[in-house]
């Protein structure tokens, strides 16, 4: 699965951090994230800075490489481990630098399949966090996943987004992957019930004009909105998870060492549990109509 947006600041990474916790604590799944992007935010999120230290060391005396080293296939994946169900192939901030440089070769796409299918078949969902599309790795890399959903705030410019984010995606082969099965609206708040409805109808407008300028018709249009039911709604502890890495000291964040062991918040899991129980709904969707 995917989570992308060609616009930053929609709250991929957000919203990422949550499902998997969510996935992985509650509907006790096997869930790995492969951060791909540079800024490396889902890897600060779920690694403390001196467990990252750890894992450059050992990157480098077992020579396991980072998210988009292995991407590009130039060694095996360093996962490490957060909880039982819940593990991350970290990205680096040193990619900043070379961001501009990255590409995905065509055949190593097919390579990347293979990967995900044999060597990571343990999991029951892998989300990509992607990056915005200043780094050009969208493309290619969605291509890889079964499934994309994209985050949509409230700004012309995330619509925008959504429009050419499923035209490029439609409109070059394979066409059928991945399906889409939807956006979230992020960063609403809950008083906010006319502007929530006028963008459902802008995002069933965009999509339709998006199907429809490829001659394509949305797959799943006689089951499913184009906008989920649930709403992924502003709340004040999610300020904190991209901002600030764990902290054994620190109740307010969504997840933080007690004890030597990892613990979630419960208030933001049950806050976001409606919205991970639509998308898994909305999964099986998808996978059975393959």
């Amino acid at each position: 699965m995917a989570i992308a947006s060609y616009k930053g600041g929609v709250g991929k990474t957000t919203l990422a951090s949550v499902i998997a916790s969510i996935f992985s604590e509650r509907f006790n799944r096997k869930v790995l994230i492969i951060d791909v992007d540079p800024q490396s935010n889902i890897t600060e999120v779920f690694i403390p800075p001196r467990e990252f230290e750890k894992l450059i060391n050992i990157s480098k005396s077992h020579g396991k490489v980072f998210s988009l080293e292995w991407i590009a296939g130039a060694g095996e994946p360093l996962i490490y481990s957060v909880t039982n169900n819940l593990s991350i192939l970290p990205s680096k901030p040193e990619y900043i630098g070379l961001a501009k440089f990255l590409m995905v070769p065509l055949e190593r796409i097919q390579g990347l399949r293979k990967d995900l299918e044999n060597k990571m078949n343990m999991y029951d969902y892998i989300i990509f966090d992607l990056p915005p599309q200043m780094y050009g790795l969208i493309g290619p890399l969605i291509k890889v996943v079964d499934i994309l959903v994209t985050p949509v705030t409230k700004t012309s410019f995330a619509l925008s987004a959504l429009y050419y984010l499923i035209r490029d995606i439609r409109g070059s082969p394979p066409h059928e992957n991945p399906p889409f099965i939807g956006a979230i609206l992020t960063r609403f708040r809950k008083n906010e019930a006319m502007a929530i409805e006028m963008y459902r109808r802008r995002i069933k407008r965009i999509v339709e004009e998006a199907y429809q300028s490829l001659a394509m018709k949305w797959e799943f249009s006689d089951i499913l909105t184009p906008t989920f039911n649930s709403v992924f709604y502003a709340h004040p502890k999610l300020a904190d998870i991209r901002a600030l890495p764990m902290d054994k000291n620190d109740n307010v964040r969504m997840i933080r060492l007690v004890r030597g062991l990892l613990k979630y918040s419960p208030q933001i899991l049950s806050f976001v549990e409606p919205l991970a129980k639509e998308l898994e709904y909305r999964i099986n969707i998808a996978l059975s109509r393959k």
